[in-house]
């Protein structure tokens, strides 16, 4: 009798569960943040679009230093599911996804987009002390930390739907997710050199140093994918 009933393979997405877990944490310490704190992404908003970019004087993120970590950690884990989710349905890199893997992949991935940002920032510092621009480099590093932020807002919806949608549009949702990397980074760099022209700041240093940490890592991330 047995052998006349089929055996049904029950097919494990570890792919989905990922972004679905991922999803429901993010979700989580946002409301936490919000509640915490109902202005606060309000306020990054304000410094990123009009303090930083009119060259008015950045106001200090908040008092709440635990919010800030917060923000920070759901922006990490925000922009690292979106990378995971690109790798998985856009079928346009080399990395390797085998079954029971996926879980190391999203890590590895998380791992190394904190410790890129971690550097880049320390780094900003520290050329900041050793140029006398302290104040100006610690403007930029809440330019980027408020990037991440506007950044993961935008990502949740469109890695959410990812894994419940046809393979076409999960597709398009990741082009509309790369189409948001570029408008909205690309608004930080045009800040960028917009204060180094404003501070006479724009030189080959500045312009090497731009290339090393903000072009450099990009090319090799994606050398490493494709």
């Amino acid at each position: 009798m047995y052998e006349l009933m089929p055996v049904l393979d029950r097919v494990k997405d570890w792919n989905a569960s990922i972004i679905l877990v991922m999803s429901v944490i993010i979700v989580v310490l946002y409301i936490i943040t919000h509640l915490k704190y109902p202005d606060f992404y309000r306020q990054s908003m304000y410094r990123m679009f009009v303090e930083n970019f009119s060259g008015r004087e950045v106001t200090k993120p908040t008092d709440v230093s635990s919010i800030e970590a917060l923000s920070t950690i759901i922006s990490l884990l925000s922009i690292s599911t979106m990378l995971f989710a690109a790798v998985c349905y856009s079928g346009l890199t080399n990395i390797g996804l085998e079954y029971g893997r996926e879980w190391k992949t999203m890590l590895n991935i998380l791992l190394i987009f904190s410790g890129f940002n971690f550097g880049r920032g320390l780094t900003n510092l520290f050329f900041g002390y050793l140029f006398r621009i302290e104040k100006y480099a610690a403007n930029y590093n809440t330019l980027i930390l408020d990037t991440e932020r506007m950044l993961s807002l935008v990502f949740v919806p469109i890695f959410a739907f990812c894994p419940f949608v046809s393979a076409v549009t999960a597709k398009i949702l990741i082009w509309i997710a790369f189409a948001a990397v570029v408008l909205i980074v690309g608004f930080q760099y045009v800040t960028f050199f917009f204060h180094l022209v404003k501070n006479k700041f724009l030189n080959h240093h500045s312009i090497l140093y731009f290339c090393a940490l903000e072009v450099l890592p990009i090319l090799v991330i994606i050398k490493l994918a494709f």
